[in-house]
Order: C-alpha cells, then sequence, then structure tokens
C-alpha cells in the first residue's frame, strides 16, 4: 500500500519549477505555493481515509490550522524552529514558506527549522516536496526519536511545533521547558479532537504561571503556550 502511495510523489504535485526561497527577488506567489499545498492535502486525505490502521495515516493539520500556523511564525519573526512530527511534510511546507518570507525579510538569511520525524519514508517524500518548491535551504529534517532528539538539544528554540504520536507527548514536558526561553511558543495541533489525549499534557502548561496558554478552535483544535518569563 505505501508502495502504491510513493508513486503518487514520484512528480510534482506543480509542474513548473519554483524559485528558490534564497532569492529575495522573485519569491512565489502565495497562490502558487496554496495550489501545490492545497493537492498534497487532498491526496494525503484520501490515502488516510483509505487506511483502516491509524498509525499508517499521514495525518496532517487542517489546512486552515497550516496558514494560522504559517502567520504565527512570520509575525514572530522566528529564528530558530523545531517541528515534531514532520509525516510528508505538509506542515513543514508552511512553515517553510514562512521561514522564506522571514528570510526574505531579514538580509542575514538566518532563519533555520529543523523538523524531525522517526519514519524514513515520510522524511523521504517531506524532503522530495521541500525540493520541489526549492524550500530546502535553511531546513534540516532529521529521522530521530523526539525524546532522543529533545533530550540531546540545548539552547533554545522560537517555536515549536508538536503535531506526534500524542501518547508519548508526557515525555517532553520537562525537555520543552527547558528548550523555551522568554517569548518563546509552543504550539500543539488536535487538542479539541482528542481533548481527552492531550489534558495532562496541556495542563502541565496551563498550571505553570511561567506560561500564558490558550487553546483556539481552528482546525483540530490549537493550543499556544508562550514562555512569559525569563526564568
Amino acid at each position: 500500500m505505501r508502495e502504491n502511495a510513493l508513486k503518487k510523489y514520484e512528480k510534482p504535485l506543480v509542474s513548473n519549477p519554483l524559485p528558490n526561497s534564497k532569492n529575495n527577488e522573485s519569491l512565489m506567489s502565495f497562490a502558487h505555493f496554496k495550489a501545490y499545498t492545497d493537492r498534497l492535502y487532498q491526496i494525503d486525505k484520501a490515502f488516510d481515509d483509505a487506511q483502516p490502521n491509524r498509525l499508517n495515516r499521514h495525518r496532517h493539520l487542517e489546512p486552515d490550522s497550516a496558514e494560522f500556523l504559517a502567520s504565527l511564525v512570520i509575525s514572530k519573526r522566528a529564528k530558530n524552529i523545531l517541528e515534531i512530527g514532520t509525516s510528508t511534510g505538509y506542515s513543514t511546507l508552511w512553515l517553510g514558506y514562512a521561514l522564506a518570507q522571514i528570510n526574505r525579510a531579514n538580509t542575514a538569511d538566518s532563519a533555520t527549522l529543523t523538523s524531525i520525524d522517526i519514519d524514513e519514508w515520510r522524511l523521504l517524500t517531506a524532503r522530495n516536496h521541500l525540493r520541489t518548491l526549492q524550500f530546502d535551504h535553511n531546513i534540516t529534517l532529521q529521522q530521530v526519536d523526539a525524546k532522543d532528539f529533545l533530550r540531546q538539544s540545548t539552547g533554545h528554540f522560537d517555536v515549536i511545533f508538536l503535531d506526534a504520536e500524542r501518547r508519548f507527548y508526557g515525555d517532553y514536558v520537562a525537555d520543552f521547558k527547558r528548550l523555551l526561553t522568554f517569548g518563546d511558543m509552543l504550539i500543539v495541533d488536535n487538542v479539541i479532537s482528542h481533548a481527552d489525549e492531550v489534558a495532562a499534557f496541556l495542563s502541565a502548561f496551563e498550571q505553570d504561571s511561567n506560561y500564558l496558554c490558550s487553546t483556539l478552535s481552528i482546525g483540530a483544535g490549537l493550543f499556544l503556550a508562550v514562555k512569559q518569563s525569563k526564568d
């Protein structure tokens, strides 16, 4: 089944090459980008609908959530972004678009995105999409367990986007709090559609006075936790 699905990605979903994200004078139009990502979402949704096993599904965030996510990243002018749960790259493309806009406005071209996933095939598919849109500049895809990656990470991330296997979220709390400094933001998808599964995880931030938290009725539900203290 996976091999058949992979054939759908052998050719770009949009035939015309798009300008490189590091070319400040010729960035793709939003309409062109949106057409590509809309098509990707439709293909992967059809794939998911045919999958009885939840773990085989690509499980992308909803399009309105993706656009809102990109808007948040752009408005924050994030410089160091982490995505946990690449899947086949739908949300990664939206983060890549935001990254390109930030770097277009910043001559230093220094904003970066790291996206991690445990599944090699999904990462390869995501990389193909990024290359098709020429978004691979300043973006690193890494096959690694999230818990191991977080434990070994130092410094901080301006934005962490979490959309992965929910049963492991509790394992990430301590490292998230270590890696978020003043003004940094954690964004979590599926917090309304799967409220029971994430309740304890969200509570770890909602009950912590160091964080300003909001739950938004966008898509399957987005949770935002912003670090509001310097300690």
